[in-house]
């Protein structure tokens, strides 16, 4: 657990990070063979480049975030994590860190899949392209067809 814990992407994001008791001591499960450091195909961290969420999370890694990008329709820029507190951490975003923003908040997240179901009106991988005559039909399936 200790060396899980070291490690840069490791939760809660933080520089320095540590999981062990006093010199003199040992906390409960420090030496423990087991724990879970969820994979990610991007880099996990609070430095630029970097993004605050891994791919992969939940208690044993099993659910996927869906493709992130910012929300066309908004003037923000969601993804901008620059003095933003990573998730159960005190330390913010470096500038040009990056926040995950599934179907860049304009459809829904498919955990289990890490697909997108967009809103009407929108679509591609995540969400980010406005169609004002995009329909989803079949919510479940995913399926576009135009008005």
């Amino acid at each position: 657990m200790k060396q899980l814990a070291r490690m840069d992407s490791a939760l809660p994001l933080g520089p320095n990070t540590f999981y062990e008791g006093d010199e003199s001591a040992t906390t409960w499960d420090e030496d423990k063979i087991f724990g879970c450091l969820c994979d990610s195909s991007w880099t996990v961290g609070l430095a630029s480049g970097e993004t605050q969420e891994p791919e992969y999370f939940g208690p044993d890694c099993s659910l996927r975030h869906c493709k992130s990008a910012d929300n066309p329709r908004t003037m923000a820029v969601e993804t901008d994590c620059a003095n933003v507190t990573a998730a159960g951490s005190v330390y913010v975003g470096a500038t040009g860190n990056l926040c995950q923003v599934d179907c860049a908040n304009m459809g829904i997240c498919d955990y289990n899949t890490g697909t997108c179901q967009c809103f009407d009106g929108m679509f591609g991988i995540d969400c980010s392209e406005i169609e004002p005559t995009a329909v989803y039909d079949v919510w479940n399936s995913g399926s576009l067809t135009k008005a």
